[in-house]
This record gives structure tokens, C-alpha cells and sequence, in this order.
């Protein structure tokens, strides 16, 4: 069995789709039950304080100017980490209820609901947002699950023995009146690449290297944990010559992809700056990740001009990418139910997404034998179905991630015939 190239059961971040008897719409991370609207910013959660706040834009204009205002609203602390110390938020509620501004007096109640905890800096308090813990256990250079089954104050007094002892200098972000992350603060460790320059600098390049580039409307996301957008390079076909002209000698449809490019960045240590070569079928606004990410890690003394130089590697890269999914066509599945529940089970995602995903395929395309190929683009549906079950966009990023690692697979060893434990 072989699958036409334009309805392999393609991701999309902007669709929509029946699940469960209720319309689901998708957008890098942010997932919206029945609550659609045409244009405009989406929000899931109105304060943007609130540790579940997320939103998506219908324009990289709309885009840039809320990055600008949330930069307006953010700051960078540089501290000893000694001098760090959490505590329990009900320790210092009130105290911070008297501090904030009138347009953020739920910002306590919002902690309450999440971390419960305050980050003491000297004399100022921050609440902790839930973007911020991991950061702050590297910081002080701990980590476990037992962590997570003490009580608040006993977790604090932990953390803090820890800060307490741990060297060098904290590089704090404070955005929306709550604490985001606690980096390394010393010249070697974290390095801040302004968000709204990234994005603004992305676009201006498309528009200049890549003709008819066009921002794919509501694509754009933001989370306090990472914020994403996505273009479509559909005037530079040259990019895609290879996979075109792979589906030809195979002998499956050619239906109607055009190149595309995601961005996405992160303050909180979530992602670098990384841009990912994306396939999009024009007519559905379907995409599938084609692996070969370009990364920018935000240390090292990276720079701005260290991501300028990254622009200039996306075409490149793209013939790099789709030679890895070409070579998909000519691996030859017999066994395509096994195969894909096992390099799913490989990649650690559980067991009720991995069902959903060969069902799918199973009542789409039978059980015949297939490609690879064909088994690649129908796993990128276990990203929609992770989004369905409230996956964060960190963890959904994480599986795409994933997914795209499995080009470099030996699918043969997961083509097994019989019965196989799930």
C-alpha cells in the first residue's frame, strides 16, 4: 500500500478536527475545546500573568507588538544565588498582595493555584511561575522525584540549602509580575536573545531571501514557556525539487507541498532559537516536520548575529532535511500496526496516544503493507492527539522533536511480524 503525499494523515498546528464529538482547533501548544474565532489574538487564559496564559496571533504585526509590550513588562535580575531564597506563598501573601499593581491583584490567587511558592530576592518577593521550577532546581543543582511529595515548606528548605551553596552568580526573569526562570548568571552561562528582535529579524529575512514568503495566520504562539510562529516558502518550490521528484520515481500522487519554516524560542531554557524545516500542503494547511532543526543554544556567548548566521543555513538545510525523508520511501513495511506501535513505544509516548494513532491509520489505510514514509507522516498525528490530552506546548515541541529523530532510525528492527507487547 502506498499513500499519496498530500493525505498521510498530516499534523496540522491550525485545523480543524472531530475528536470526541466536540471541534478541537490546534496552534503550536495551545488547545482551545468549542472557543474558535477568525482573526485575532485567541486566548485561553484572559490574564496574562496566569501561568496557563496562552494566545495566538493572526499576524507577525500583532505578534511583534504583544512581544514588545510583554519585553516592556519583563525585566533581568542579576544576583548572587546565595542570596536567593523560595518560600511558601502563604508565608508572604500578603505582603505581596499590598505590592501588586491594582491590574495584577490575582496574581496571588493564580500562584495559589499552581506552585504555591515565592521567590525572596533581598527584600523583593516574586511569585513563582510554573515555567520557573525547573530552572530553579538546576540552579541550585538538584533534582528528583521525591522532591514533588514534600510538603511546601519542607521543599523550600531543601531547595534553599542548595542555593545556598551554589556558586556563581542568578540571572533572574521577571515577566508579568511573576518569576519565570533563574539561569546561571556568570559570562559562560545563559545568554538573552530579545524575542520581538528575533522574530522581527526572521520575517524581515524571509521577505528579503525567500520570495513569497507568507506568515501562516495563526500560527504564531505564546506561553510564558515558549513562543513559536511558522512562514510558508511557497515561492521557493526549488526547495522541495528533491522530495518532488523522489515522489515521482516512486510513483505516489504528487498533490500540491510547498516549503515551509517554524521558529521557535523560549526565555525559560525550554528551547534555543531553533528553526525547523517544515513541508505544507497548500490546501489544507498541513504540516510535517522534516527533522535537521538549525539550533542556537542560549549560551556560549551566543548572539544575535549568531542567529542572523543561522538564516542564512535554511536552504541549505533543507536539502539536507529532505534527503532523510526520501530515503524513507525505499524502506519497505510488512508488518506496519507493529512497526508503528513500537518505534512509538521507543519514543516514550504512552500507550492511549499510540493507540489513537494506529487506529487512526488502521481505519484510514488498512493493515496492508506500507513504506516507512507512510508510517512517518501518520505518526505526527500522536502531536494532535497530545494536544487533545492538554499536553503542554513544551512537551508537545518535545514530541515532534521526537518524531523527527526517527528518520535516522533502522525501521527494519521495529518491522517485527506477530504478537507484540504494547
Amino acid at each position: 500500500m502506498r499513500m499519496d503525499s498530500g493525505g498521510i494523515l498530516l499534523f496540522s498546528f491550525f485545523f480543524y478536527a472531530q475528536m470526541k464529538g466536540r471541534i478541537a482547533t490546534i496552534s503550536f501548544g495551545c488547545l482551545w475545546i468549542n472557543k474558535f474565532k477568525k482573526g485575532g489574538t485567541h486566548m485561553k487564559e484572559t490574564k496574562i500573568y496566569a501561568d496557563e496564559f496562552c494566545t495566538t496571533f493572526a499576524s507577525t504585526t500583532e505578534m511583534l507588538e504583544f512581544l514588545a509590550e510583554r519585553a516592556k513588562q519583563s525585566k533581568w535580575i542579576r544576583k548572587p544565588t546565595r542570596m536567593l531564597k523560595l518560600v511558601p506563598l502563604e508565608k508572604e501573601a500578603e505582603t505581596i498582595e499590598e505590592a501588586c499593581e491594582k491590574e495584577l491583584e490575582g496574581i496571588v490567587e493564580d500562584t495559589e493555584k499552581n506552585t504555591q511558592l515565592v521567590l525572596k530576592v533581598n527584600k523583593d518577593f516574586y511569585p513563582v511561575r510554573d515555567c520557573a521550577i525547573h530552572t530553579i532546581l538546576k540552579r541550585a543543582g538538584i533534582n528528583g522525584t521525591g522532591l514533588k511529595k514534600l510538603e511546601k515548606a519542607t521543599y523550600a528548605k531543601v531547595v534553599n540549602y542548595c542555593l545556598q551553596v551554589a556558586k556563581g552568580d542568578a540571572l533572574i526573569k521577571v515577566a508579568d509580575g511573576k518569576v519565570s526562570a533563574v539561569h546561571g548568571g556568570d559570562d559562560h552561562d545563559y545568554c538573552v536573545l530579545d524575542m520581538q528582535t528575533i522574530f522581527n529579524m526572521t520575517s524581515d529575512y524571509l521577505k528579503a531571501h525567500f520570495k513569497g514568503s507568507t506568515y501562516l495566520e495563526g500560527s504564531g504562539s505564546f506561553d510564558h514557556s515558549i513562543v513559536s510562529a511558522m512562514w510558508t516558502l511557497g515561492g521557493n518550490q526549488e526547495l522541495l525539487d528533491t522530495y518532488h521528484q523522489a515522489l515521482e520515481d516512486h510513483g505516489i500522487e504528487d498533490k500540491s507541498l510547498a516549503p515551509a519554516l517554524r521558529l521557535t524560542t523560549s526565555d525559560v531554557a525550554v528551547s534555543g532559537v531553533n528553526l525547523y524545516p517544515m513541508m505544507l500542503s497548500q490546501t489544507s494547511n498541513r504540516v510535517i516536520n522534516l527533522g535537521s532543526p538549525i539550533k542556537l543554544s542560549h549560551d556560549r556567548g551566543a548572539t544575535l548575529q549568531d542567529f542572523r548566521n543561522n538564516l542564512d543555513k535554511i536552504f541549505s538545510r533543507y536539502q539536507e532535511a529532505v534527503k532523510g525523508i526520501v530515503g524513507l520511501m525505499d524502506i519497505d513495511i510488512q508488518n506496519p500496526v507493529n512497526c508503528l506501535h513500537l518505534i512509538m513505544k521507543e519514543l516514550k509516548i504512552n500507550q492511549k496516544i499510540r493507540n489513537e494513532v494506529v487506529d487512526l491509520f488502521v481505519g484510514q489505510y488498512g493493515e496492508e503493507p506500507c513504506t516507512a514514509h507512510d508510517l512517518y507522516f501518520a505518526m505526527h498525528e500522536a502531536a494532535f492527539f497530545a494536544a487533545c490530552e492538554g499536553f503542554s506546548a513544551p512537551r508537545i515541541l518535545k514530541l515532534e522533536e521526537d518524531i523527527a529523530k526517527t528518520l535516522a532510525f533502522d525501521w527494519k528492527g521495529f518491522d517485527v511480524y506477530g504478537t507484540i507487547k504494547l
